[in-house]
């Protein structure tokens, strides 16, 4: 009995020690899973941080960029450019009349390198040469150049890209560029005029004023330097933007106004333009080019011209002997909608006037019938309403040219707006 509980007692002993081992195998393996799982729990945080890490500099860099680009957008922005060696922009297009009639526009791509420009005259020569991926007209020292231009009208705006290099020490004392402005076209010193101009020589603070003068038996003499740092601008390309209201010169460097002189082209000093270039040296590589040269017309303030009284114009054309208007027509009475329908307090007569071609009762009615045209025009096209307006015709009864020529006879085919 005895050895059979011994027996017992022993297989209980061993049973229990199975177990015991069974259960710390158990147990070692499930700390080493608990362990794996802390360590991997560890490399994916230390992971994720680093890919956090990573993606902010990603982004971060993208963050900063994006701030240099909105930085590099807003200072150029609404302007078409492109950029010279030196990271410059060449800024185009009229920012100060941007409906305006375009009268001149060149930028050098239809001529040749090495070649004269096609469009302008000079007393003394050029070259169109390459600026980066552009062209430009290299001026020659002492020498003066105009566009092949009509007689400019009262309101217009210039703009040009001046490029300049090598403009430092040597051979640069008495240097000058410019512009003149005449009521004459010529290639030497108009009798009366005036100009701007400023020294090129970026070595020296003479550089850092502009001289406006004016001459002449007819003009209000103006002599004076204005200050402005132009020495900044050289060896680099410079947006110049020069607009002409009548009398008044305003001249805009890089968009910042430099000059702004309410009498300054009296006596319609402002129908001509010329380019001067003095001294320099072509030894020491000296440039001073214009690039972009455009004139813009300045488009008719319509608004203020009803507001003062009403006004005529010629540019409502006609087919001959009717009064169905022409296609060409539409941009202009398009824009007059535009100024009735912005301000509802306006209302007009539209009166007709022809030139003294044909019979003249014949022409009363068509004055008439041309003047119901243009008011139906803003009627049935742009939703205006009728009790604004009023017609009449006049015929040929107020010519406001003589009637012997097809210029003035043009002059006389007009539409006149009298405010009500």
């Amino acid at each position: 009995m005895k050895i059979k509980n011994c027996s017992i007692a022993l297989l209980l002993l061993l049973g229990t020690q199975i177990c015991n081992a069974q259960l710390i195998d158990k147990l070692k393996k499930k700390a080493e899973r608990a362990a794996e799982r802390t360590v991997e729990r560890r490399v994916e945080r230390e992971t994720e941080k680093k890919t956090d890490q990573a993606m902010d500099s990603v982004f971060g860099s993208d963050k900063k960029k994006t701030k240099k680009e909105k930085k590099s957008s807003k200072e150029s922005s609404g302007s078409s450019s492109s950029s010279t060696k030196k990271g410059q922009d060449i800024v185009t297009g009229s920012s100060f009349f941007p409906n305006g009639d375009i009268l001149f526009s060149d930028d050098f791509n239809q001529d040749n390198f090495g070649d004269f420009p096609a469009n302008w005259d000079t007393n003394s020569g050029g070259e169109v040469i390459k600026v980066g991926q552009n062209k430009a007209f290299k001026l020659n020292p002492n020498g003066t150049y105009s566009a092949k231009t009509n007689k400019l009208p009262e309101n217009y705006a210039l703009e040009f890209d001046l490029v300049t290099e090598n403009l430092d020490y040597k051979g640069l004392s008495g240097s000058q560029f410019g512009i003149n402005f005449s009521s004459e076209q010529t290639l030497n010193r108009p009798k009366n005029g005036g100009k701007f101009s400023f020294s090129l020589w970026k070595g020296s603070t003479v550089c850092n004023q502009i001289n406006v003068q004016n001459w002449g038996k007819t003009n209000a003499k103006i002599d004076n330097n204005i200050p402005f740092k132009m020495q900044e601008k050289f060896n680099t390309t410079t947006h110049f933007t020069v607009v002409v209201n009548g009398n008044r010169l305003r001249v805009f460097i890089d968009n910042e106004k430099a000059i702004d002189l309410p009498s300054f082209l009296s006596n319609n000093f402002g129908n001509y333009i010329q380019f001067y270039l003095k001294g320099t040296d072509p030894k020491e590589n000296h440039i001073a080019a214009i690039a972009n040269v455009k004139i813009t017309e300045e488009g008719e303030d319509l608004r203020s011209l009803i507001l003062k009284g009403g006004f005529s114009t010629t540019k409502i054309l006609f087919d001959s002997g009717s009064d169905k208007i022409k296609k060409e027509s539409y941009e202009f009475l398009d824009k007059m909608a535009k100024v009735l329908q912005d301000d509802k307090t306006l209302r007009l007569n539209i009166i007709g006037h022809t030139d003294s071609d044909g019979d003249s009762v014949k022409n009363m009615t068509l004055s008439k019938s041309r003047a119901a045209a243009v008011m139906n025009y803003f009627i049935d096209n742009k939703g205006l309403d009728k009790a604004r307006f009023m017609f009449q015709g006049r015929g040929e009864n107020e010519p406001v040219a003589e009637n012997n020529s097809a210029a003035g006879k043009a002059k006389n085919r007009r539409v006149e707006f009298q405010k009500i």
